[in-house]
């Protein structure tokens, strides 16, 4: 649950770069933010995430406000949150599967499960056979993908029943 409630950024200048935004999105929804450059929808993201505090206004995630969390529950927090980049922030290095397992990994699922788990969100996103590739053999529109299936995975409690294939 992601709820906004009169948010504001104005940074000096003073640039407003949010202008009390109300937001609500249910449990289990998916959102993306798009908007013309310098809309405000990086601002937007980096309070979602508590990389920034709002001038005004509270930013609740799954029940928490996210500017009153110290340290150590945020960072608790930020791992139920997926998001994924303009343009995907993914592992050179590792492989598609390799970077769609790693926020498993860090979380301390068994390798098992993380590899079962980066298989299905792969077949979802439809690169179920690209798993061995790195970002490098990829196109943009794939690495996108990946990325998405990343931030999925960073969803530990995504039920597999819920998983649904994108068609587009």
């Amino acid at each position: 649950m992601i709820k906004l409630d009169n948010v504001h950024k104005v940074y000096p200048g003073p640039v407003v770069a949010l202008g009390g935004i109300n937001l609500d999105i249910p449990e289990g929804q998916i959102h993306g933010i798009v908007g013309q450059s310098g809309a405000g929808k990086s601002t937007l993201i980096r309070c979602l995430t508590a990389l920034e505090k709002p001038t005004e206004g509270h930013v609740w995630v799954n029940g928490r406000d996210m500017a009153a969390l110290g340290p150590k529950e945020l960072r608790s927090a930020r791992r139920s949150i997926g998001m994924v980049f303009q343009g995907g922030n993914l592992l050179d290095a590792r492989t598609a599967r390799a970077n769609v397992e790693y926020p498993l990994k860090v979380a301390g699922v068994k390798r098992e499960e993380r590899r079962e788990r980066a298989q299905e969100l792969l077949d979802l996103v439809g690169l179920g056979d690209r798993g061995s590739s790195y970002p490098a053999q990829l196109s943009g529109g794939q690495r996108q993908r990946v990325a998405i299936a990343r931030a999925l995975a960073a969803r530990l409690i995504l039920p597999r029943s819920g998983l649904k294939a994108i068609r587009g």
